[in-house]
């Protein structure tokens, strides 16, 4: 998940969900709000619609979603937001952490409380799917890897540049490159700032990793 900032919705009164979808891509670009595919995308609601009716057309209730993880996955399962890591409110980077062979796991240094809201979204939203009989997520995830690894070792080779890397990056999975960058700090900076990857939550990362 890449963190996300929230701006405030400025448009017209919307009358149906649905209609928010061009400002949630205008926010947030062209992603899936959980598993970072590229995709086509849901308007989600972050709090199911059946849990809380009254929240079905709150701006802040609403994510985008792909198909995959709004309808196959989180469906209604979650009664709330508690619980859980959402990428509007919290920073996923401090929680979930990417491994090289495509899977996802929990950020070894958490307190036991926050190491199970971890846990919790995983397994909501089958971040790691390598029990699954298509393993979308962790192929995807492994894909990605080396594509960024490679895109490092050439651009410390200076036979790339940062705008080079970036058109990589914008096929998705942002915090795949957030990882194999996270040592090149003008890399890391441009992942920040990527029209791509607008407001992206420029927050605390992953050197403080004692969540509270």
């Amino acid at each position: 998940m890449r963190p996300l900032q929230r701006p405030d919705y400025t448009g017209k009164p919307i009358k149906k969900y649905k209609d928010y979808l061009e400002a949630l891509q205008t926010a947030f670009g062209q992603y899936c709000a959980y598993c970072e595919r590229l995709d086509k995308l849901d308007v989600e609601h972050v709090v199911p619609q059946s849990k809380a009716p009254e929240l079905r057309l709150t701006w802040s209730n609403l994510l985008l979603a792909c198909s995959r993880c709004n309808r196959d996955f989180k469906r209604s399962q979650n009664d709330s937001r508690d619980g859980y890591i959402w990428p509007d409110i919290d920073n996923p980077l401090l929680y979930l952490d990417y491994l090289p062979d495509g899977r996802v796991r929990v950020q070894a240094t958490l307190k036991v409380a926050e190491k199970q809201k971890a846990e919790n979204t995983i397994a909501l939203l089958c971040l790691d799917d390598k029990a699954q009989k298509q393993i979308v997520l962790n192929r995807a995830r492994r894909n990605t890897f080396r594509v960024a690894q490679q895109a490092k070792e050439n651009y410390l080779k200076r036979y790339s540049s940062i705008d080079e890397v970036l058109a990589q990056a914008a096929l998705g999975h942002w915090s795949v490159w957030f990882r194999v960058f996270e040592d090149v700090p003008e890399v890391v900076e441009a992942l920040w700032n990527c029209s791509d990857f607008p407001n992206t939550g420029f927050r605390l990362i992953r050197e403080k990793t004692n969540v509270d």
